[in-house]
Protein backbone atom coordinates (compact mmCIF):
# COMPACT_ATOMS: atom_id res chain seq x y z
CA UNK A 1 0.00 0.00 0.00
CA UNK A 2 0.85 3.64 -0.43
CA UNK A 3 -1.07 6.44 0.29
CA UNK A 4 -3.78 4.18 1.23
CA UNK A 5 -3.92 2.76 -1.88
CA UNK A 6 -2.61 -0.71 -3.80
CA UNK A 7 -0.40 -0.67 -6.18
CA UNK A 8 1.31 -2.48 -9.09
CA UNK A 9 4.91 -1.57 -10.77
CA UNK A 10 6.39 -4.00 -13.23
CA UNK A 11 9.79 -3.80 -14.26
CA UNK A 12 10.99 -6.06 -17.50
CA UNK A 13 13.72 -7.96 -17.18
CA UNK A 14 15.36 -5.90 -20.31
CA UNK A 15 14.03 -2.15 -19.65
CA UNK A 16 13.81 0.15 -22.95
CA UNK A 17 13.81 2.75 -20.34
CA UNK A 18 10.75 4.20 -20.88
CA UNK A 19 8.12 4.25 -18.03
CA UNK A 20 4.36 4.03 -18.73
CA UNK A 21 2.05 5.40 -16.11
CA UNK A 22 -1.26 3.73 -16.42
CA UNK A 23 -4.77 5.07 -14.69
CA UNK A 24 -7.64 2.27 -14.13
CA UNK A 25 -11.37 3.57 -15.06
CA UNK A 26 -14.19 3.89 -13.23
CA UNK A 27 -14.59 0.75 -10.51
CA UNK A 28 -17.66 -0.28 -8.77
CA UNK A 29 -15.29 -2.18 -6.26
CA UNK A 30 -11.92 -1.48 -4.87
CA UNK A 31 -8.70 -2.52 -7.03
CA UNK A 32 -6.63 -4.52 -5.46
CA UNK A 33 -3.65 -6.42 -7.64
CA UNK A 34 -1.97 -9.79 -7.50
CA UNK A 35 1.54 -9.25 -7.29
CA UNK A 36 2.23 -12.91 -7.95
CA UNK A 37 0.18 -12.52 -11.13
CA UNK A 38 0.21 -9.82 -14.04
CA UNK A 39 -2.87 -8.24 -15.24
CA UNK A 40 -3.51 -7.76 -18.92
CA UNK A 41 -2.01 -4.41 -18.91
CA UNK A 42 1.82 -4.59 -17.23
CA UNK A 43 1.78 -7.97 -19.51
CA UNK A 44 0.74 -5.87 -22.64
CA UNK A 45 3.24 -3.14 -21.84
CA UNK A 46 5.79 -4.76 -19.81
CA UNK A 47 5.98 -8.19 -22.15
CA UNK A 48 7.18 -4.89 -24.91
CA UNK A 49 10.09 -3.41 -22.63
CA UNK A 50 8.00 -0.88 -20.83
CA UNK A 51 7.86 -0.34 -17.03
CA UNK A 52 4.41 0.17 -15.41
CA UNK A 53 3.18 1.47 -13.05
CA UNK A 54 -0.42 1.62 -11.26
CA UNK A 55 -1.77 2.62 -8.71
CA UNK A 56 -5.92 1.38 -7.54
CA UNK A 57 -6.70 4.51 -5.45
CA UNK A 58 -8.20 4.81 -2.32
CA UNK A 59 -11.68 5.20 -3.40
CA UNK A 60 -13.79 3.39 -5.70
CA UNK A 61 -16.11 4.91 -8.05
CA UNK A 62 -15.19 8.69 -9.35
CA UNK A 63 -11.86 8.70 -7.73
CA UNK A 64 -10.58 11.42 -9.47
CA UNK A 65 -9.70 13.76 -6.57
CA UNK A 66 -7.38 10.44 -5.41
CA UNK A 67 -6.34 9.50 -7.94
CA UNK A 68 -4.15 11.54 -9.23
CA UNK A 69 -2.03 11.98 -6.46
CA UNK A 70 -2.40 9.20 -5.29
CA UNK A 71 -0.33 8.07 -8.68
CA UNK A 72 2.08 10.86 -8.71
CA UNK A 73 3.38 9.75 -5.14
CA UNK A 74 3.43 6.10 -6.94
CA UNK A 75 5.75 8.01 -9.98
CA UNK A 76 8.32 9.34 -7.61
CA UNK A 77 8.78 6.15 -5.33
CA UNK A 78 8.91 3.90 -8.12
CA UNK A 79 12.10 6.70 -10.02
CA UNK A 80 13.30 6.58 -6.32
CA UNK A 81 13.45 2.57 -5.97
CA UNK A 82 14.35 2.40 -9.54
CA UNK A 83 15.83 5.12 -11.33
CA UNK A 84 14.86 7.76 -13.60
CA UNK A 85 13.69 6.71 -16.80
CA UNK A 86 14.38 7.83 -20.27
CA UNK A 87 11.15 8.89 -20.96
CA UNK A 88 7.84 8.77 -19.50
CA UNK A 89 4.15 8.49 -20.88
CA UNK A 90 0.85 8.62 -19.34
CA UNK A 91 -2.23 6.13 -20.56
CA UNK A 92 -5.31 5.16 -19.32
CA UNK A 93 -9.04 3.85 -20.06
CA UNK A 94 -12.28 5.70 -19.58
CA UNK A 95 -11.96 7.80 -16.36
CA UNK A 96 -8.47 6.81 -16.85
CA UNK A 97 -8.46 8.53 -19.69
CA UNK A 98 -9.89 11.69 -18.10
CA UNK A 99 -7.34 11.15 -15.47
CA UNK A 100 -4.54 11.19 -18.30
CA UNK A 101 -5.51 14.55 -19.19
CA UNK A 102 -5.83 15.93 -15.59
CA UNK A 103 -1.89 14.87 -15.39
CA UNK A 104 -0.89 16.33 -18.73
CA UNK A 105 -2.45 19.36 -17.72
CA UNK A 106 -1.31 19.31 -14.40
CA UNK A 107 2.18 18.06 -14.95
CA UNK A 108 3.35 18.70 -18.42
CA UNK A 109 7.15 18.98 -17.49
CA UNK A 110 7.19 15.37 -16.15
CA UNK A 111 5.90 13.46 -19.19
CA UNK A 112 6.45 12.83 -22.72
CA UNK A 113 3.25 12.51 -24.09
CA UNK A 114 0.02 10.99 -23.10
CA UNK A 115 -2.02 8.38 -24.90
CA UNK A 116 -6.19 8.67 -23.37
CA UNK A 117 -7.79 5.88 -24.56
CA UNK A 118 -11.92 5.71 -24.87
CA UNK A 119 -11.39 9.20 -22.05
CA UNK A 120 -13.99 11.24 -20.71
CA UNK A 121 -12.53 14.42 -22.31
CA UNK A 122 -15.52 16.46 -21.61
CA UNK A 123 -16.44 18.50 -18.45
CA UNK A 124 -17.33 16.14 -15.84
CA UNK A 125 -20.68 18.32 -15.70
CA UNK A 126 -21.28 17.76 -19.31
CA UNK A 127 -21.03 13.90 -18.63
CA UNK A 128 -23.01 14.01 -15.72
CA UNK A 129 -25.52 15.77 -17.00
CA UNK A 130 -25.67 13.58 -20.24
CA UNK A 131 -26.36 10.54 -17.52
CA UNK A 132 -28.61 12.88 -15.73
CA UNK A 133 -31.06 13.64 -18.70
CA UNK A 134 -31.05 9.82 -19.82
CA UNK A 135 -31.72 8.56 -16.06
CA UNK A 136 -34.93 11.38 -16.00
CA UNK A 137 -36.12 10.39 -19.36
CA UNK A 138 -35.83 6.80 -18.32
CA UNK A 139 -38.16 7.22 -15.58
CA UNK A 140 -40.87 9.25 -17.67
CA UNK A 141 -41.37 6.10 -19.70
CA UNK A 142 -40.57 3.76 -17.54
CA UNK A 143 -41.74 5.30 -13.99
CA UNK A 144 -40.67 3.13 -10.64
CA UNK A 145 -38.58 0.62 -12.38
CA UNK A 146 -35.76 1.82 -10.82
CA UNK A 147 -34.66 2.98 -7.45
CA UNK A 148 -34.12 7.07 -6.72
CA UNK A 149 -32.40 9.07 -9.01
CA UNK A 150 -32.00 11.09 -5.89
CA UNK A 151 -31.49 8.98 -2.21
CA UNK A 152 -30.76 5.63 -3.05
CA UNK A 153 -29.46 3.43 -0.25
CA UNK A 154 -26.33 2.21 0.05
CA UNK A 155 -27.92 -1.79 0.39
CA UNK A 156 -29.72 -1.27 -3.02
CA UNK A 157 -28.07 -3.51 -5.52
CA UNK A 158 -27.25 -1.91 -9.00
CA UNK A 159 -26.04 -4.61 -10.92
CA UNK A 160 -26.30 -6.85 -13.87
CA UNK A 161 -29.89 -8.52 -12.25
CA UNK A 162 -31.40 -5.08 -11.78
CA UNK A 163 -30.08 -4.40 -15.85
CA UNK A 164 -31.71 -8.15 -16.55
CA UNK A 165 -34.42 -5.96 -15.36
CA UNK A 166 -34.69 -3.48 -17.37
CA UNK A 167 -34.10 -5.06 -20.35
CA UNK A 168 -37.05 -7.10 -19.92
CA UNK A 169 -38.87 -4.22 -18.83
CA UNK A 170 -38.25 -2.09 -22.50
CA UNK A 171 -40.39 -3.58 -24.65
CA UNK A 172 -43.67 -2.92 -22.78
CA UNK A 173 -43.29 0.56 -23.76
CA UNK A 174 -42.59 0.60 -27.63
CA UNK A 175 -42.53 4.84 -27.66
CA UNK A 176 -40.19 4.94 -24.88
CA UNK A 177 -38.00 2.72 -26.37
CA UNK A 178 -37.66 3.97 -29.31
CA UNK A 179 -37.41 7.54 -27.98
CA UNK A 180 -34.40 6.12 -25.40
CA UNK A 181 -32.52 4.58 -28.22
CA UNK A 182 -32.53 7.24 -30.33
CA UNK A 183 -31.53 10.17 -27.76
CA UNK A 184 -28.82 7.92 -26.83
CA UNK A 185 -27.56 6.44 -29.66
CA UNK A 186 -27.81 3.08 -28.93
CA UNK A 187 -27.66 0.28 -30.84
CA UNK A 188 -28.76 -2.42 -28.69
CA UNK A 189 -31.53 -2.91 -25.71
CA UNK A 190 -28.89 -4.43 -23.63
CA UNK A 191 -26.58 -1.28 -24.17
CA UNK A 192 -29.36 0.75 -23.00
CA UNK A 193 -30.57 -1.01 -19.89
CA UNK A 194 -26.63 -1.50 -19.03
CA UNK A 195 -26.48 2.44 -19.27
CA UNK A 196 -29.57 3.41 -17.12
CA UNK A 197 -28.76 1.46 -14.77
CA UNK A 198 -24.71 2.35 -14.56
CA UNK A 199 -25.74 6.31 -14.74
CA UNK A 200 -28.06 5.55 -11.41
CA UNK A 201 -24.74 4.12 -9.36
CA UNK A 202 -22.59 7.14 -10.97
CA UNK A 203 -25.61 9.25 -9.33
CA UNK A 204 -25.70 7.41 -5.58
CA UNK A 205 -21.82 7.58 -6.27
CA UNK A 206 -21.37 11.18 -6.71
CA UNK A 207 -24.27 11.74 -4.00
CA UNK A 208 -22.63 9.82 -1.24
CA UNK A 209 -19.11 11.39 -1.68
CA UNK A 210 -20.77 15.21 -2.18
CA UNK A 211 -23.11 15.02 0.42
CA UNK A 212 -25.92 16.24 -2.11
CA UNK A 213 -27.37 15.49 -5.36
CA UNK A 214 -25.52 15.74 -8.98
CA UNK A 215 -28.81 14.77 -11.03
CA UNK A 216 -29.34 18.31 -13.26
CA UNK A 217 -31.52 18.44 -16.34
CA UNK A 218 -32.91 21.56 -15.67
CA UNK A 219 -31.99 23.28 -19.04
CA UNK A 220 -31.82 20.07 -21.06
CA UNK A 221 -33.87 19.71 -24.42
CA UNK A 222 -34.43 16.40 -25.59
CA UNK A 223 -33.78 15.68 -29.13
CA UNK A 224 -33.70 12.83 -31.88
CA UNK A 225 -36.30 11.01 -31.15
CA UNK A 226 -39.58 10.47 -32.14
CA UNK A 227 -41.60 11.50 -28.97
CA UNK A 228 -38.96 14.33 -28.80
CA UNK A 229 -42.43 17.00 -27.72
CA UNK A 230 -44.11 14.98 -24.98
CA UNK A 231 -41.20 13.90 -23.02
CA UNK A 232 -39.93 17.68 -22.94
CA UNK A 233 -43.25 18.53 -21.83
CA UNK A 234 -43.59 15.80 -19.21
CA UNK A 235 -40.00 14.27 -17.81
CA UNK A 236 -39.06 15.80 -14.61
CA UNK A 237 -36.70 18.63 -14.14
CA UNK A 238 -33.85 18.18 -11.85
CA UNK A 239 -31.61 20.86 -10.38
CA UNK A 240 -27.99 19.94 -8.93
CA UNK A 241 -27.08 21.67 -5.82
CA UNK A 242 -24.10 24.55 -5.96
CA UNK A 243 -21.53 21.56 -3.39
CA UNK A 244 -22.24 19.17 -6.47
CA UNK A 245 -21.78 21.20 -9.33
CA UNK A 246 -18.68 22.80 -7.60
CA UNK A 247 -16.78 19.31 -6.79
CA UNK A 248 -17.74 18.27 -10.82
CA UNK A 249 -16.33 21.61 -11.87
CA UNK A 250 -13.15 21.23 -9.58
CA UNK A 251 -12.64 17.17 -10.76
CA UNK A 252 -12.54 18.36 -13.82
CA UNK A 253 -13.22 21.11 -16.36
CA UNK A 254 -10.51 21.08 -19.04
CA UNK A 255 -8.11 23.53 -19.72
CA UNK A 256 -7.33 22.33 -23.62
CA UNK A 257 -3.71 24.01 -22.86
CA UNK A 258 -1.12 20.81 -23.81
CA UNK A 259 2.20 21.39 -24.28
CA UNK A 260 3.39 17.56 -25.16
CA UNK A 261 2.16 15.61 -27.71
CA UNK A 262 -1.18 14.11 -27.20
CA UNK A 263 -2.90 10.97 -28.85
CA UNK A 264 -6.87 9.93 -28.02
CA UNK A 265 -8.20 6.71 -29.43
CA UNK A 266 -11.75 6.44 -29.73
CA UNK A 267 -13.98 3.20 -30.84
CA UNK A 268 -16.02 4.40 -33.36
CA UNK A 269 -19.14 3.47 -31.39
CA UNK A 270 -19.12 3.84 -27.62
CA UNK A 271 -22.23 3.23 -25.75
CA UNK A 272 -20.82 4.56 -22.72
CA UNK A 273 -18.54 7.60 -23.46
CA UNK A 274 -19.29 8.62 -27.21
CA UNK A 275 -16.17 9.91 -29.84
CA UNK A 276 -18.24 13.18 -30.72
CA UNK A 277 -17.69 14.06 -27.05
CA UNK A 278 -14.26 14.06 -27.75
CA UNK A 279 -15.23 17.17 -29.95
CA UNK A 280 -15.42 19.76 -27.49
CA UNK A 281 -11.48 19.31 -26.38
CA UNK A 282 -10.66 19.14 -29.93
CA UNK A 283 -11.86 23.13 -29.82
CA UNK A 284 -10.21 23.48 -26.63
CA UNK A 285 -7.01 22.84 -27.77
CA UNK A 286 -7.78 24.87 -30.87
CA UNK A 287 -9.10 27.51 -29.31
CA UNK A 288 -5.45 27.51 -26.93
CA UNK A 289 -3.64 27.06 -29.23
CA UNK A 290 -2.49 23.63 -28.50
CA UNK A 291 -3.86 22.24 -31.44
CA UNK A 292 0.06 21.21 -32.77
CA UNK A 293 -0.14 18.99 -29.51
CA UNK A 294 -3.27 16.83 -30.00
CA UNK A 295 -4.42 14.32 -32.81
CA UNK A 296 -7.85 12.15 -32.46
CA UNK A 297 -7.97 8.28 -34.10
CA UNK A 298 -10.22 5.71 -34.01
CA UNK A 299 -10.37 2.17 -34.41
CA UNK A 300 -13.65 0.51 -36.12
CA UNK A 301 -15.64 -1.53 -33.15
CA UNK A 302 -18.18 -1.11 -30.96
CA UNK A 303 -18.22 -1.17 -27.09
CA UNK A 304 -16.59 0.68 -24.55
CA UNK A 305 -12.83 0.27 -24.64
CA UNK A 306 -12.74 -2.26 -27.00
CA UNK A 307 -9.35 -2.25 -28.87
CA UNK A 308 -7.07 -5.11 -29.50
CA UNK A 309 -3.29 -5.17 -28.39
CA UNK A 310 -2.47 -4.54 -31.90
CA UNK A 311 -3.92 -1.46 -31.87
CA UNK A 312 -2.99 -0.72 -28.11
CA UNK A 313 -0.09 -0.93 -29.21
CA UNK A 314 0.32 1.08 -32.60
CA UNK A 315 -1.25 3.89 -31.07
CA UNK A 316 1.56 3.83 -28.27
CA UNK A 317 4.38 3.25 -31.20
CA UNK A 318 2.45 6.34 -32.97
CA UNK A 319 3.15 8.48 -29.60
CA UNK A 320 6.67 7.92 -28.73
CA UNK A 321 7.66 8.26 -32.52
CA UNK A 322 5.47 11.62 -32.71
CA UNK A 323 7.72 12.80 -29.55
CA UNK A 324 10.75 11.62 -31.21
CA UNK A 325 10.37 13.14 -35.05
CA UNK A 326 8.44 16.10 -34.19
CA UNK A 327 6.04 14.56 -36.68
CA UNK A 328 2.83 14.30 -35.62
CA UNK A 329 1.02 11.27 -36.92
CA UNK A 330 -2.25 11.55 -39.16
CA UNK A 331 -5.94 11.79 -37.63
CA UNK A 332 -8.28 8.77 -38.56
CA UNK A 333 -7.84 4.96 -38.22
CA UNK A 334 -5.01 4.04 -36.15
CA UNK A 335 -2.51 2.63 -38.85
CA UNK A 336 -2.35 -1.30 -37.62
CA UNK A 337 -0.49 -3.16 -40.34
CA UNK A 338 -2.00 -5.93 -41.89
CA UNK A 339 -0.36 -9.18 -41.38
Amino acid sequence: MLDNASYRIDMPEKWNGILIVYYHGYSEKPVVFDKDKPNEISSLFAYAGYAVIQSGYSEIGLAIEHAVPETEALRRYAIAKYGQPKETYVTGHSMGGELTMITMESYPNRYDGALPLCGLLEPTTWAIGRASAMRAAFDYYYPGLLPGPIGIPATVELNDALADKVLKALPGNPTGLTEMMALNGFKTKEDLAWGVVFATYIQRDLEEKIGASAMDNRNFIYTGGPDDNALNDGVKRYTASDAALGYLKSWYTPTGILLKPTLAVHTTYDPIIPADSVRLYADLVQRNRSADNFVQQYVKADGHCHFSDVETMTALDELIQWNHSGVRPDGGVVPVKAK
